[in-house]
């Protein structure tokens, strides 16, 4: 995990061309309130520093001590969203999330499904079984 402020510049665009790059942080301000991006989604912003990447938004919503221990527990499976523009990439990443023992969840494309699960957004930081994931997204 990469702090937000820390990715632009962090590795050479050749390094991810091709590449499925999972953009699991959080844009964060001082305080630790939401970074105003101007309605846009921090993982279109990330798109953008690393053009070329298969850039999918996931693994970002849960606290890391429900993340520890939640993909190994007994009962329903708790549910990890996908964002992204490719398919296949967000394919990919569910087929991790799926292998961790989460719910794999696609909230849709990089800015609309990206804007619901970054900091401010209504799925970030809240723990939903893959049955109220589904339902919330379908409502």
């Amino acid at each position: 995990m990469v702090p937000y402020a820390s990715i632009q510049g962090l590795l050479p665009s050749a390094a991810v061309q091709d590449k499925v790059l999972v953009d699991a942080a959080n844009a964060f301000s001082g305080g630790g309130k939401p970074l105003d991006l101007g309605g846009r989604a921090s993982s279109e912003l990330v798109a953008e520093w690393y053009p070329g990447a298969r850039v999918v938004k996931s693994l970002n919503t849960m606290h890391f001590e429900t993340l520890a221990v939640a993909g190994a527990s007994e009962g329903e499976r708790l549910a990890h969203f996908t964002a992204g523009d490719d398919e296949k990439a967000k394919e990919i990443v569910a087929g991790i999330i799926a292998d961790l023992g989460f719910a794999p969840v696609d909230t849709g494309s990089l800015h609309s499904g990206g804007i619901l699960q970054q900091p401010g957004g209504p799925l970030f930081n809240r723990p939903l079984t893959e049955a109220q994931a589904l339902a919330w997204i379908s409502h």
